[in-house]
């Protein structure tokens, strides 16, 4: 991999009226899924700077991780980039692509406060996104622990408009390996996918106006498709859902008289199947994707998350007594 100070100006043309897109994950620049949708992005005219981790970081959430070595101390999954290696750096014949020893949400700040200033002449960021994810991240009980979303949440909360994506097929997989231009592989439903959503994003965008309201960002999730998923859903459409909902679950624990481990499961739980806000008629992201109808979801959230004033009055009685 590369790693050098070039000037942005001899090595990159950009054309005036393509929207400038960062992308990141949390499963590693060289996932199968985010090397498809890169591909897919630029050959829609788009241009596309990617800064990804170095190895795996999924299920690490918002966490924010920089390196504290200036070189890799280990060999990551594929050794893609190995032992040795800068901490951050670009693909020897392509410096649009870019790893970086850190988590999603550090890899963003990584794309917004250093690669782009110094590679890249400061450009405007149109949107961010995150995947596409190895594995779906529905609800609540996936929005605070998925590395995707929190790199999505991260560039909220710098103000930009972000949306997370992620798909069923969750396999580590290695783009040397296994990206191809098989239309019915869900790495490439996955981006083709995602490309279609963007496309409509963008020219239903009102000149002048922000890409989605400010402190807002999109979570969507694509579902099983592809025959490499042993499915016939190649061309899945879109349903606007909620993150919450009727099927919604949670993650717990128990004890496996088997094994003698404490074993992860899934769970109800009445709270995550409650409305508090937004459009409590909406489906959920589990009743969609569990239909298994070749429909993806499109839940909106908001950084904000302070309750409503009505329910905030409620709250704040029980302990008004002790307020100055």
């Amino acid at each position: 991999m590369k790693f050098s100070t070039l000037a942005v100006s001899a090595c990159l043309l950009v054309t005036a009226s393509a929207k400038n897109i960062l992308l990141t994950n949390d499963d590693g620049w060289y996932a199968t899924n985010i090397r498809a949708l890169y591909r897919d992005l630029t050959a829609a005219g788009y241009n596309v700077v990617t800064v990804a981790p170095a190895q795996q970081y999924s299920g690490n959430g918002g966490r924010f991780i920089v390196p504290s070595q200036n070189t890799l101390e280990t060999d990551y999954l594929f050794s893609y980039p190995g032992k040795g290696s800068p901490a951050w750096g670009y693909e020897e014949n392509d410096m649009n692509m870019w790893y970086f020893n850190g988590s999603p949400a550090a890899c963003v700040a990584m794309g917004l406060d250093y690669v782009l200033p110094n590679y890249f002449d400061n450009m405007t960021v149109d949107l961010v996104i995150g995947g596409p994810n190895e594995g779906n991240n529905l609800g609540e009980r996936d929005f605070a622990l998925s590395g995707t979303i929190g790199a999505v949440y991260y560039a909220t909360e710098r103000g930009l408009p972000a949306i997370a994506v992620s798909g069923a097929n969750s396999n580590n997989s290695f783009f040397k390996d296994n990206l191809n231009d098989d239309p019915h592989a869900a790495a490439n439903i996955n981006s083709k996918s995602t490309v279609k959503f963007v496309d409509a994003l963008f020219e239903s965008q009102v000149e002048g106006e922000p890409l989605l309201p400010i402190a807002t960002a999109l979570n969507i999730n694509i579902p099983v498709a592809g025959t490499d998923m042993k499915s016939d859903c190649f061309e899945p459409t879109f349903r606007h859902t909620r993150l919450t909902g009727s099927d919604a679950k949670v993650y717990t624990v128990f004890f496996n008289q088997t094994s003698e481990l404490i074993t992860m499961n899934i769970g109800d739980s009445e709270a995550v199947k409650n409305c508090i806000a937004g459009d409590c008629d909406l489906p959920g992201e589990f009743t969609i994707i569990g239909n298994k109808q070749c429909e993806a979801t499109v839940s909106a959230f908001t950084i904000d998350y302070d309750l409503s004033a009505d329910i905030t009055a409620q709250v704040v009685e029980l302990f008004k007594p002790i307020l100055s």
